[in-house]
């Protein structure tokens, strides 16, 4: 008995009942002690965010974006891809090579046929666009708009494939099912349809409401079986 007690309160499913860790394309999720691992899709940065990180108030998809990314240890390459250019009211001909940019890369994340890696570039280079064009007088209403729908997809898009996990035979995930269950109940449901934060009345926000007790840690050194 001895022996079993120290070898449970070695396993991190025991410190850690609820826990994400990323991992090379792909992540672990140990939910109420049970543990399953599943592909990386962009959602899975923006969820694993708001899971480690659940906002006092609903936070916008922009800057969603952009903590997800430091999240992963990524760094916002605006400076670089404008290389520290100030872009001012007479500079229209960028400013619309910037939108039409955004269009091209909008298309690229909707197109069912690219892989999760270019969609997930293509994500982030739209990202960097939308925040660029922000901090400037010309800046476009549209991108900040653009940017919530792109998120609001790939969060949508990482529910439905956990929704859809099977076992071998067949059979749904048990875990990966619950999780999924887990995010529609306290994610999707606060967050609002489309990115709509209904409880807090915030356009393009999104949200994590926990349930009591629930707290996520982000492990390390281990992968679930």
């Amino acid at each position: 008995m001895k022996t079993n007690r120290l070898i449970t309160d070695r396993n991190p499913q025991a410190r850690h009942p609820y826990a994400l860790r990323r991992d090379l394309g792909c992540w672990a999720v140990t939910l109420a002690g049970q543990q399953a691992s599943f592909k990386h899709q962009q959602g899975a940065s923006y969820v694993a965010w708001l899971l480690l990180h659940p906002p006092a108030e609903p936070i916008h998809a922009v800057a969603l974006a952009l903590k997800a990314r430091s999240l992963s240890g990524e760094i916002p390459r605006v400076a670089e891809a404008f290389q520290g250019r100030s872009l001012g009211m007479d500079d229209a001909p960028a400013a619309r090579a910037l939108w039409c940019r955004q269009r091209a890369l909008e298309r690229v994340i909707e197109d069912d046929r690219e892989t999760e890696p270019v969609k997930a570039e293509a994500l982030r280079e739209l990202e960097e666009i939308t925040e660029f064009l922000r901090q400037h007088p010309w800046r476009s209403r549209h991108g900040a708009e653009r940017c919530v729908n792109a998120v609001r997809v790939a969060i949508k898009r990482l529910h439905a494939s956990l929704a859809q996990a099977v076992e071998a035979g067949g059979r749904p995930h048990p875990v990966l099912s619950a999780f999924a269950r887990h995010l529609h109940e306290h994610l999707l449901v606060p967050s609002g349809r489309g990115g709509r934060c209904a409880r807090a009345r915030c356009p393009g926000c999104f949200t994590y409401e926990p349930p009591q007790g629930v707290v996520w840690a982000e492990t390390e050194g281990w992968l679930p079986q």
